[in-house]
């Protein structure tokens, strides 16, 4: 009934895992090679994240300076979050930090996503380790849980492959590389 599939599925939540794209996912795919940190994962709301390895073109300096600020590290660059709500800006964080509105993100990890947290990052006043994302990745209920099944109309060849990670790997890593390591890590948990 829905009691028992509502507690098997809050048990195997994918809230705080990685989402490893498989790799027969075609290039032009915007999940081609994505390394995605699911942050919720429920029967209610459905599931969301965004993608970690991928970095676009656009400096947090010009991200910053369009809220009216200054950010004075100019190396470090806002991440395409994924396809869904593309100008929404979401910083995945550690828990040692928090915003107006910041939401548990998974295990140790946070989100947040207000004009506050400009202020505060421009200030210096930042988490241990984090990153900005524009845009993110989202699911419907049951929609995950059909497309790493393979059930119709989604194939079990294009499948998702899961891992734990820890803050190391979501923040100290990106691009291909990222995907290497995540696609390495999900056998070695297997």
């Amino acid at each position: 009934g829905y009691w028992t599939d509502s507690i098997w599925y809050s048990l195997m939540s994918l809230a705080g895992k990685l989402l490893i794209a498989h790799p027969n996912v075609p290039v032009g795919n915007p999940f081609h090679r994505a390394v995605i940190y699911l942050y919720q994962d429920n029967t209610q709301e459905g599931s969301i994240g965004v993608i970690i390895n991928k970095p676009s073109k656009f400096s947090l300096v010009e991200v910053f300076k369009d809220k009216g600020l200054e950010y004075p590290w100019s190396k470090k660059f806002i991440y395409h979050g994924g396809p869904v709500t593309q100008n929404a800006l979401v910083l995945l964080h550690t828990n040692d930090w928090s915003s107006t509105n910041t939401a548990t993100g998974g295990l140790n990890l946070c989100v947040s996503s207000d004009n506050q947290m400009f202020e505060k990052l421009a200030m210096g006043d930042e988490p241990i380790y984090w990153r900005l994302f524009g845009g993110m990745c989202g699911w419907a209920p049951g929609q995950l849980q059909a497309e790493m099944k393979g059930s119709f109309p989604y194939r079990a060849e294009n499948s998702w492959l899961t891992a734990d990670a820890n803050d190391t790997f979501i923040f100290s890593q990106q691009g291909e590389k990222q995907w290497q390591m995540a696609f390495e890590l999900s056998s070695q948990q297997l």
